[in-house]
């Protein structure tokens, strides 16, 4: 159960993304646009925005990036945890108090396990020749090779990947979770908060104890509480950037990407001219990515190099359309965006990954 969206096909994970040169490069952004704008309003826009540059579908839809960590952390494991070894080298760690899990199936070809109960921490050794697979519930995440955690929460499953890739599937369909994020599958449907209707209902629910309530929960990074308020009272998402950018952050951080959506197309569409807005758009394409809608993430990354072209993230967005290319299987695509990279960045430190998602290496 991997990083079910990027790398749906086992035998086709290309494991050379770098996430965390990637958060490096977004917060590098972050503060350099954090010294010029001085400190942006408080608590509110301080932990927005910097919960952005780390995004989480992330979602944290991405898939998306959340704040919650795992059940299972190789910095927490207590002395109970137990490590159930494969024969062919994978190894689940889990707590058997708390967890349980079956191995249905362990052929040279196919590794199944089911989670019965609880949670667990799954090294998967690289394998082409084997798919590996963790059912809970409705839920598949399939695998080649990678370090990942799967955890029942009521009706959905936590997944949450630490390296490598995960292909995500439930009924029909599927998202792709990459290192650093994770996420609710199937993800949430409930619906976007509501638009106000006129400008008196909007400054009632701006009403002071919800504007405060909702402030302090971002401050704490609490974003399921946040996200409540959020949806009781629409108008707190605010017109500014700084404030659609923290009820991004909200949603995203929440479990709830899809709803994520609309505050950063906002931001995109109303304030293009904004220091922020190409950082905007990248994390806009990031969520589609992580909610499996592949098309529109890479049309996103090419409105990222378009609009921005001097923007310290116009490369990665290069290298991500030609990464979304390859999860639709259009190598025609990621070969002509290979070339592109080549020719815009000769010494480009992506090259390499460039040329792998185009089948070039």
């Amino acid at each position: 159960m991997n990083q079910g969206k990027e790398n749906l096909d086992l035998p086709k994970l290309k494991l050379g993304w770098d996430e965390r040169r990637t958060e490096r490069l977004l917060a590098s952004v972050h503060a350099r646009l954090d010294r010029r704008k001085r400190a942006l309003r408080g608590a509110l826009t301080t932990a927005a925005l910097a919960s952005v540059v780390a995004v989480g579908i992330s979602l944290r839809w991405g898939p998306f990036r959340s704040n919650v960590s795992s059940l299972v952390d190789p910095a927490s494991q207590v002395a109970s945890s137990h490590s159930l070894k494969l024969r062919e080298g994978s190894e689940i760690v889990l707590d058997p108090a708390q967890s349980e899990v079956r191995v249905v199936e362990e052929t040279p070809s196919r590794v199944r396990v089911d989670v019965v109960r609880g949670s667990g921490r799954y090294s998967v050794v690289p394998n082409a020749g084997r798919a590996f697979e963790v059912h809970s519930g409705p839920v598949t995440v399939t695998v080649v090779g990678t370090e990942f955690s799967v955890e029942q929460r009521g009706e959905g499953t936590w997944v949450e990947v630490f390296r490598g890739k995960v292909r995500v599937t439930w009924g029909s369909e599927e998202a792709f979770v990459t290192a650093g994020e994770s996420g609710i599958f199937p993800p949430s449907r409930s619906a976007p908060p509501p638009v106000v209707a006129d400008e008196a209902e909007a400054r009632a629910a701006r009403s002071p104890q919800a504007t405060q309530t909702y402030r302090s929960r971002v401050a704490r990074h609490d974003y399921r509480g946040a996200y409540a308020v959020l949806a009781r009272n629409p108008a707190l998402a605010g017109d500014t950037v700084e404030d659609l950018l923290v009820a991004a952050d909200v949603a995203r951080l929440s479990d709830h990407p899809s709803e994520a959506l609309p505050y950063l197309q906002r931001v995109v569409r109303e304030h293009p001219h904004d220091e922020r807005a190409p950082m905007a758009a990248f994390t806009l394409g990031r969520t589609l990515l992580g909610l499996g809608r592949t098309q529109e993430a890479m049309t996103m990354f090419g409105r990222v190099r378009a609009s921005w072209p001097h923007s310290p993230l116009a490369e990665d967005a290069l290298l991500r359309q030609a990464e979304a290319a390859s999860q639709m299987g259009d190598l025609a695509t990621a070969r002509r965006i290979a070339e592109q990279y080549d020719r815009d960045y000769p010494n480009g430190r992506r090259r390499a990954e460039a040329r792998r998602y185009a089948h070039l290496e």
